[in-house]
């Protein structure tokens, strides 16, 4: 196997968690009437799709692009996507941390 096939692994299931958690998110927000901010990891998850296509266009030669702007779309993607759930997600962390 080669390192883009663990990337595309990685890829698929960080696209995968996003949509999952952007869904929940969203079932959330309704009940906790939080602004629809969910439809940013909709938005991250799409990113790190173009990431891969990027890379993938890059490594084939069609479209020379710079090595490093696939992790950069990623790395911004990523983070966006953890600021957001956290947004929905941190009450979890103060009901843990009541005990």
């Amino acid at each position: 196997m080669d390192i883009r096939d663990f990337i595309f692994i990685i890829d698929l299931s960080a696209v995968v968690l996003m949509v999952l958690v952007a869904y929940l998110s969203r079932r959330l927000g309704e009940a906790l009437k939080i602004p629809p901010l969910y439809r940013i990891l909709y938005v991250a998850a799409g990113a790190v799709f173009c990431a891969f296509v990027l890379d993938t266009l890059s490594v084939n030669k069609t479209w020379p692009l710079p090595s490093y702007l696939g992790m950069l779309v990623r790395s911004v993607a990523a983070l966006s996507a953890l600021l957001i759930a956290l947004r929905y997600w941190r009450w979890l962390f103060a009901e843990y941390f009541k005990k």
